[in-house]
């Protein structure tokens, strides 16, 4: 219920002049529902870490914690028809990031558009599953894109997909000091 423009200092509440749902302002009407919905979005996220921090940072943090799946959404490396003020669309940056990547024993969800340095990089033989999908998103001024937006995971996240079980197994002393997600040497 927020938007986010391409400059962040436009954010703000998202709006909508041209039609009403339930005899009211179809943004206005979004937050009769709204109560319920946090209630559901809160006990999902109840054994979930959040958090906002430079993409390399934190997979350092968790590159040898096998029981973590880290989700990145770093900001896409395309080229565009204007800059948003906060960019990564700096080759070093992706390349440090996969670098990172491709070391990392934890679970990885890297979201994405296709572009060359990913693709070099995220290499099936090597244990990356792509996986594209069709994306629809909307310019500042209300013009509807059609994306291909891109999901790359690797390999430990494909194992745990498959199996349904987080990839780590817990020594007898790791139980008993009820460890849930020690980290894995190299």
């Amino acid at each position: 219920m927020m938007t986010v423009n391409g400059d962040a200092r436009d954010a703000g509440f998202s709006y909508s002049s041209s039609f009403s749902r339930g005899g009211r302002e179809a943004r206005v009407s979004r937050w009769h529902n709204l109560p319920e919905r946090l209630g559901a979005i809160a006990e999902r996220l109840r054994n979930v870490r959040v958090e906002s921090l430079d993409a390399r940072r934190l997979l350092e943090l968790f590159l040898d914690r096998p029981a973590t799946l880290v989700y990145l959404d770093p900001p896409y490396f395309v080229k565009r028809g204007h800059r948003y003020v906060i960019d990564a669309n700096d080759e070093d940056f992706h390349r440090e990031l996969l670098t990172l990547c491709c070391r990392a024993r934890c679970m990885i969800l890297l979201s994405g558009y296709d572009t060359p340095p990913y693709d070099k990089m995220l290499r099936p033989k090597d244990g990356w599953k792509r996986v594209s999908l069709k994306t629809h998103t909307r310019d500042t001024d209300g013009k509807d894109y059609v994306r291909q937006e891109v999901l790359w995971q690797n390999k430990q996240f494909v194992k745990a997909a498959k199996t349904g079980r987080v990839p780590i197994r817990l020594t007898a002393a790791e139980t008993r000091e009820d460890k849930v997600n020690p980290p894995r040497g190299r």
